[in-house]
């Protein structure tokens, strides 16, 4: 078991991950975008949304300039679909209070993500995929926005 930690500022854009009290990498948001580029060793990736109502993001490698894999999120049950060189994974929500969420692949756990704070959190990996890390901390700050911006809105409409 490989065990990672990581870590986001209340209002920052950007994640960073640890291995060892070690940064090996982080993800951040471009600013007025819905483009993320994520950094882990020497690997440097851009993560982007082909158009408006598009449901997903490709992910190309910034070194080949190639697209490399696709996230696809379901927002109606906090699943996300990842396809990385055409290895399929499942990236799911495992508690009703957002705070615990598992990648796997054919129904196996290869990462296990709990939160430990308002925005920093703990990984648990049996697998060394550091696109894998990257994508799963992607995909938390995907559905704590829809959750956020769920809540705000149901907050307007009540007090209407």
């Amino acid at each position: 078991m490989i065990n990672y930690k990581w870590t986001k500022g209340f209002f920052s854009s950007t994640s960073e991950l640890y291995s060892s009290e070690k940064k090996i990498g982080e993800l951040k948001k471009e600013a007025f975008s819905t483009t993320f580029y994520g950094m882990i060793n020497e690997s440097h990736y851009k993560f982007m949304k082909k158009g408006l109502f598009d449901s997903g993001m490709d992910i190309m490698d910034l070194k080949s300039k190639n697209i490399i894999g696709r996230i696809t999120f379901n927002s109606w049950n906090a699943k996300t679909q990842i396809l990385l060189d055409n290895e399929k994974f499942e990236w799911k929500s495992d508690s009703f209070w957002n705070n615990k969420w598992s990648i796997l692949e054919d129904n196996k756990r290869l990462m296990e993500f709990k939160k430990s704070g308002l925005s920093d959190g703990y990984i648990k990996a049996t697998t060394t995929n550091d696109l894998l890390l990257i994508t799963g901390l992607l995909s938390i700050n995907y559905y704590q926005k829809v959750a956020a911006f769920i809540i705000i809105m149901t907050s307007i409409i009540i007090n209407s």
